[in-house]
């Protein structure tokens, strides 16, 4: 009877599925946002979310409308994503259809922010994944399922989308670390214009056994009853085991790939009549007629499917948009860490390392926080990073708390989404700023866009640490400069100390902003080895301190005399700019005010506009190659914003406009910023 009741039920979701999306196409006008439907895949979907209790996760990808209803959404929360209406729960108008974000009401599973991004999922659910996990073998650690058993996690995939990299970075850790997750992969053969001869040399059941450790099941994804009988295997597996497994359900694509991408324009009639004899809503008719169930109530199924529907599309068409006031909301999340607290300088202190600060801050933090973690490569306890940055928390941490990862920069990156949506606090690392590039695709695509694009359910909590900066002949891939790169994506956040409080307070900072954070900390101050950055050490700060981000610092005023005549110029500055210009001042009789940014973004514009007035000469100095750099577009903000009180054009200096850092340090340094240089360009600005 249990099964019969789940068949029934089935078959009046995949009715209401197909009168949503017969709807869709016959009001192709009012439909005007791009969309795709599960037409074709409603069987496994729907054997799916059966399966999911209300403590598990899953990530749905952009055809998965039939698993939201067999989640128990209905097609009007659906339908006001599809119409992005201002009631949108998912994301409040601001994404495409089938892009859910939900956070548990005890009733249905948790979804974390979805991403259009095929594939790129792989890795914040796997993190979901390695969340679950820790979570599960750490008792000092807040367990939001207390009382439930075995949460299961699962991302759903389209095949095409299982040849990306970083679902191999996914699948690799998986099986590393032994997850309870399980991928869905839904083979419909196709991917946009793409079939599967032409793009995969192997199905993805073919590709998941060469991970070893990776169990693998196959099913007709048409055929619901075989889909179910797999599924609850699945599940009963991963519940109980605590292992990966992937899942291939091959399945007919009936539908468009998307509204605007339509069957027509590249399918031929035999492809689709192939697909079309696959159809599962045709399945589940034919069996629910073949056992006791009348034709004449069948149709009532449908007819009221398209009652309610029709219904729900007009409700849905009557939701207020959304309001143009509210399109800056839910960029960050408001941080707590908004004025300087504690003691910067306790009396009595010892001056520090800037590398050291960090490694105190970080040990501080986790002994406070069993929900901290630290990983990346290199970062465990047999070296503690290539910089010694993470010496000894391997060892007094333990492994489940401080570990190595491959070298895998988008898994490292990207596994913060997952871990932080279960309330762990990652801080993580990659060991150069010439490395971070694997990982943009999570920091651009999911990390920066998860709170603005879930309505503020999911931001993201995590601390990413960059060693930055050329020094002492470190060559093309170990001495860039990412400031500006960084800067063009909105919704993170960007630090640079130039010393050890700062770093120190900057830190401790970071980890407690809800938000996402990168550290760029720079290689040629860690240890004040380059000659000039001796006063990068400082006095260890107090445990209690914490230095708010946004706030820059005025390191030296310039001469009264000097600026009572005009002779005065802002340099505004930060990471080893702050020492170039330090060495500057000294030849130039303190002519030069210098200030320190400290944070990048957010920026301390108030505080940059207000010096730059008062002394009416400005010049930004970054280590970067200067052309089209952030501190290129510093100059011309403050131009615009102070443009009645200066004296000269606000220049800006850099790094010469060279692809890469040469290693011979004569061409290190020829590249590259110097007092000498600094002194000249000053010397120019001050005769205007």
């Amino acid at each position: 009877m249990e099964q019969q009741q789940q068949v029934l039920k089935a078959y009046k979701l995949m009715c209401t599925a197909r009168a949503m999306a017969d709807i869709y196409e016959a009001n192709r006008n009012i439909c005007t946002y791009v969309h795709s439907t599960s037409k074709g895949h409603e069987a496994i979907q729907l054997a799916t979310a059966f399966q999911l209790q209300h403590f598990d996760y899953v990530s749905p990808y952009y055809r998965d409308e039939s698993l939201l209803l067999g989640l128990g959404f209905t097609p009007f929360q659906l339908m006001c994503q599809l119409l992005a209406k201002g009631t949108d729960e998912f994301s409040g108008g601001r994404t495409y259809y089938s892009h859910p974000s939900f956070k548990t009401d005890g009733v249905k599973p948790t979804i974390i922010h979805q991403s259009s991004a095929t594939g790129m999922q792989a890795i914040p659910t796997t993190g979901v994944a390695q969340a679950v996990e820790y979570i599960a073998n750490n008792n000092d650690v807040k367990n939001p399922w207390p009382h439930a058993a075995n949460p299961v996690v699962v991302c759903s995939l389209g095949d095409n989308s299982v040849t990306e990299g970083e679902v191999a970075e996914a699948w690799q850790f998986a099986v590393l670390k032994q997850l309870p997750i399980i991928y869905l992969v839904q083979d419909n053969d196709w991917g946009i214009s793409v079939t599967a001869a032409e793009a995969r040399a192997m199905n993805a059941a073919e590709y998941a056994a060469g991970f070893k450790g990776m169990a693998v099941m196959e099913v007709d994804g048409s055929d619901f009853l075989a889909s179910t009988q797999v599924m609850q295997q699945a599940f009963s597996y991963v519940r109980t085991q605590r292992k990966p497994l992937v899942v291939r359900a091959t399945v007919p694509l009936l539908g468009h790939h998307t509204s605007g991408v339509r069957k027509e324009f590249y399918r031929t009639e035999d492809d689709l009549r192939t697909h079309a004899h696959r159809d599962p809503f045709v399945f589940l008719h034919s069996y629910l007629l073949q056992n006791g169930y009348s034709e004449t109530l069948l149709q009532g199924f449908i007819t009221e499917a398209k009652a309610a529907v029709a219904n729900d599309f007009e409700l849905a068409q009557q939701q207020p948009n959304p309001l143009p006031n509210t399109v800056e909301h839910h960029v960050f999340a408001p941080t707590a860490v908004t004025q300087e607290t504690g003691t910067r300088v306790p009396a009595n202190g010892e001056k520090t390392l800037m590398v050291d600060a960090a490694l105190l801050a970080i040990e501080q933090i986790m002994q406070q926080h069993p929900e901290a973690l630290l990983y990346g490569q290199d970062v465990g306890k047999r070296l503690g990073g290539v910089f010694r940055e993470a010496a000894t928390l391997g060892d007094k941490f333990g492994d489940a708390r401080v570990f190595n990862t491959a070298i895998q920069e988008a898994y490292i990156v990207g596994s913060t989404v997952g871990m932080s949506a279960l309330g762990l606090r990652p801080i993580v690392e990659v060991q150069f700023a010439d490395y971070i590039y694997p990982g943009f695709n999570q920091l651009v695509t999911e990390i920066s866009k998860s709170c603005y694009l879930s309505n503020g359910k999911f931001p993201v909590s995590m601390v990413l640490r960059v060693p930055t900066g050329a020094y002492g002949g470190g060559g093309p891939y170990h001495s860039g400069s990412v400031e500006t790169t960084l800067l063009s994506i909105k919704g993170i956040k960007v630090v640079y100390p130039s010393n050890a409080a700062d770093m120190f307070g900057l830190m401790k900072a970071a980890y407690y902003d809800p938000n996402p954070v990168v550290m760029l900390e720079h290689k040629g101050l860690y240890w004040s080895k380059v000659p000039g950055t001796d006063e990068a050490k400082a006095v260890l700060p107090a445990a209690d301190y914490m230095l708010p981000l946004g706030k820059a610092n005025l390191v030296q005023k310039a001469d009264e005399t000097a600026f009572a005549t005009g002779q005065t110029v802002c340099v505004i500055t930060y990471g080893m700019g702050v020492y170039w210009a330090k060495a500057a001042a000294k030849q130039l009789q303190n002519t030069i005010e210098i200030i320190d940014l400290r944070t990048l973004y957010p920026l301390d514009e108030e505080f940059i506009f207000e010096r730059a007035k008062l002394h009416g000469k400005v010049l930004v100095l970054t280590e970067e190659a200067v052309n089209n750099s952030f501190a290129q577009a510093l100059a011309f903000r403050i131009q615009e914003q102070c443009f009645s009180f200066l004296d000269a054009p606000v220049q800006a200096m850099g790094a010469l406009n060279l692809p890469a850092i040469p290693i011979h340090v004569h061409l290190e340094a020829a590249m590259l910023p110097t007092p000498e240089k600094l002194v000249e360009k000053i010397k120019n600005l001050l005769a205007y």
